[in-house]
């Protein structure tokens, strides 16, 4: 019966410890797609600024 209980024990630390791993990957996560969100927009800032300089600004000098 101790062996069954010491068991159980070491099942509910394995799962609280999950539980926090999980919790802390759900945080980096969040905070990453928030940076890529952030990224994009920048991107798209950027885009609109160069399509607004002019036609002339559409094709590489090297052309």
């Amino acid at each position: 019966m101790e062996e069954l209980r010491e068991r159980i024990v070491e099942l509910e630390i394995r799962y609280a410890h999950q539980n926090i791993m999980v919790e802390e990957l759900n945080t980096e996560l969040t905070s990453a797609h928030a940076r890529i969100d952030h990224l994009e927009r920048k991107i798209r800032a950027m885009h609109e600024m160069l399509g607004s300089l002019g036609p002339e600004l559409t094709e590489s000098p090297d052309e």
